[in-house]
């Protein structure tokens, strides 16, 4: 199994939708006490990989192998939090981790317009063949 080559997208622009935020809220159940409205969870960036010019940091992890990526760890470093209606412009790098080669890290460094840094986060992604991700 070889893992996938490096790869930096970016910067992309995006906006901190109030509709989106909603959704994420009621798909992971954090609308369910503990956070107001007006709130942008702090794991909702995680949703912008799936952004069209995001979506090829995926797009050939599975090689021709068919491998099936599984997240197995991720991490949050705010500098400060996100707001609704916010336009924000971020850049995802992905690299193979090379204490484990089964292993994918993509990060994401978040900025606002002005260039200030609000965020990055890491997601460890492991490589598994079909039939053996269970």
């Amino acid at each position: 199994m070889s893992a996938p080559p490096p790869l930096r997208i970016g910067p992309i622009a995006a906006r901190v939708e109030v509709d989106a935020v909603r959704r994420y809220r009621e798909a992971t159940a954090l609308g369910i006490g503990g956070s107001s409205d007006d709130e942008v969870p702090a794991t909702f960036p995680a949703t912008w990989l799936w952004h069209p010019a995001a979506k090829a940091a995926f797009d050939d992890l599975a090689g021709e192998e068919h491998l099936i990526p599984v997240l197995i760890a991720q991490r949050f470093n705010y500098r400060r939090p996100l707001s609704l209606g916010e336009e924000i412009r971020f850049v995802i790098t992905r690299q193979a981790v090379s204490a484990s080669p089964d292993d994918v890290q993509i990060e994401a460094h978040i900025e606002g317009l002005d260039g200030a840094v609000i965020a990055d986060f890491t997601a460890t992604y492991r490589l598994f063949e079909p039939g053996l991700a269970r």
